[in-house]
């Protein structure tokens, strides 16, 4: 599995437009996952900051249900609900890809669950094409999606809980 670290170096090339930006602060009312199921109340919520703008000319094309619509890179509107991580991209869907006309380094197929969300943004800034493939929703051959979409790098991200006790694991191996 390939930390953040690695992932940047790898996979980001150094965006002059992604230096100039400031974070931007979307939320400091996060509760994640881990808070809402331990019962640490006490903790303080987390920040959602953006650091790559959504104003770059990226078209997000979302499968929530295996037919395309148009998505976002961030769906404030969620911001206003309990799971406000799903402003990354609008939640949890078994396949979303991004086209960035800039992208120099190919077509990426990314083999994830929602932890890779927050780091797309990022690797718009380098790909041509991502595709962001979740197996706990689509069950599609992922050696079939790679041939039939030309895809020239694929990266597993996962959160190490999920990808531990994630069952749709066998997935990889069609």
């Amino acid at each position: 599995m390939l930390t953040a670290s690695v992932i940047c170096r790898l996979f980001l090339t150094p965006s002059r437009t992604l230096m100039e930006n400031e974070p931007k602060l979307e939320s400091d009312q996060f509760f994640g996952t881990t808070w809402s199921s331990s019962g640490a109340t006490w903790v303080r919520p987390d920040s959602i900051y953006t650091w790559v703008s959504d104003k770059l000319g990226f078209q997000v094309t979302a499968y929530p249900d295996g037919k395309p619509v148009e998505g976002q890179l961030y769906v404030r509107e969620k911001l206003e609900v309990k799971d406000k991580y799903a402003m990354f991209l609008g939640g949890n869907q078994p396949l979303c890809v991004i086209e960035n006309p800039n992208g120099t380094r190919g077509k990426l197929l990314v083999i994830r669950d929602s932890y890779s969300d927050s780091l797309t943004p990022f690797l718009t800034q380098s790909f041509s094409q991502i595709h962001l493939f979740d197996p706990r929703y689509n069950l599609s051959s992922i050696q079939g999606y790679i041939q039939d979409n030309g895809i020239d790098a694929v990266a597993e991200l996962y959160s190490i809980p999920n990808y531990i006790a994630d069952e749709y694991q066998f997935v990889l191996s069609r």
